[in-house]
């Protein structure tokens, strides 16, 4: 799968702890080598609205982007508190 980060994702990786950094780089490299890893719980947000996936970043961090055939483009990662608010606003009307 081919993946690419925004300059919004980028912003919100900047501003992580460098802890929380170190994990998202850790869990990307198993991501990069094994999208469907059961530890990363790659998987789609129909909620969010369409072509929407969330990755798992330890227990209270997730990382967020849009799928789209063998393109993922990733545009937000952070705290699972933010995470369950940014999916109730992208909630399709």
């Amino acid at each position: 799968m081919i993946s690419y980060a925004t300059p919004d994702f980028w912003a919100c990786f900047n501003q992580l702890p460098k802890q929380i950094q170190a994990k998202a780089k850790a869990a990307y490299a198993v991501w990069d080598t094994d999208p469907r890893h059961p530890g990363l719980h790659f998987k789609p947000l129909p909620s969010a609205g369409e072509d929407v996936w969330s990755v798992r970043i330890g227990i209270h961090w997730r990382a967020l982007g849009t799928k789209t055939g063998n393109e993922m483009i990733w545009f937000w990662i952070g705290p699972h508190a933010e995470y369950n608010h940014l999916i109730s606003r992208r909630r399709p009307t």
